[in-house]
């Protein structure tokens, strides 16, 4: 491929467009190496300041990352966040930064003998056609209600507020990093011995009945959560120093 210089568009550009192409067929995909510098240069008849403004361009657009001493690498994808600092389910969450998972409901059934065990749901997330989650969760009785079309096309608030009528108003979350069962690692496409995000989260209603307890399990190397606070900041006075005050007893 060589770029046109009779075109209005830059040539770092034309060079970062191509290379987008090559990511989204999977040219780099067996050692996720983007080719060096030089060989970009050779392939595109370019200088190495043209090649590095494409390079800069695809960083911008967090396409490619560099590993200090190794080189330049494909990215999984532009980094997801979770913001903490109020109520909003993880698939509007998602929305929120344009980006549009798909999903796919992998079961919905009672979660014991009968219905009034509650039922238990389990949902797989999709970006850019890679897994991102999975989702296990338990819903009150009433999710005997709902059809599995229902279930498979709203999400889990969706589900407590839209379908059965039941208003959320407190959630409690627990985030943990944790080893991935065999479950998870199949489901997200990960080897073994394997790490996850693992976020708990419990939803109540006003009377303080659960309404439902979700385990969400999400590849960390592209999502983080976000929690912004405000002041004022309590801060001790000083650092007590352990050794001194033993010394001192």
């Amino acid at each position: 491929m060589t770029v046109d210089r009779s075109t209005a568009v830059s040539l770092y550009q034309q060079i970062a467009d191509q290379l987008k192409a090559d990511i989204a067929r999977g040219a780099f995909a067996d050692t996720g190496m983007v080719p060096p510098e030089r060989d970009l240069m050779t392939r595109f008849g370019v200088s190495r300041v043209t090649v590095r403004q494409a390079m800069t361009q695809l960083l911008r657009e967090e396409r490619v990352v560099r590993k200090q001493g190794k080189g330049t690498f494909v990215s999984s994808g532009p980094t997801l966040k979770h913001e903490l600092h109020s109520m909003r389910g993880f698939y509007d969450s998602l929305l929120q930064q344009g980006i549009h998972p798909k999903t796919r409901l992998l079961s919905f059934a009672p979660a014991g003998a009968d219905d009034a065990s509650g039922f238990a749901l389990q949902r797989l997330y999709e970006v850019d056609e890679a897994p991102i989650a999975l989702v296990s969760a338990w819903l009150p009785p009433e999710a005997a209600r709902i059809t599995w079309q229902q279930a498979a096309e709203h999400p889990i608030y969706g589900i407590l507020e839209t379908l059965l009528q039941l208003k959320v108003t407190r959630t409690s979350v627990r985030i943990r990093v944790l080893p991935a069962d065999a479950q998870v690692r199949k489901a997200l496409g990960l080897a073994g011995k394997s790490f996850v995000l693992t976020m708990d989260r419990e939803s109540f209603a006003e009377d303080g009945r659960t309404l439902e307890r979700t385990t969400f399990f999400i590849r960390p190397e592209r999502y983080e959560f976000v929690l912004n606070t405000v002041g004022p900041l309590p801060i001790s006075s000083s650092i007590r120093d352990s050794d001194s005050d033993s010394a001192r007893s």
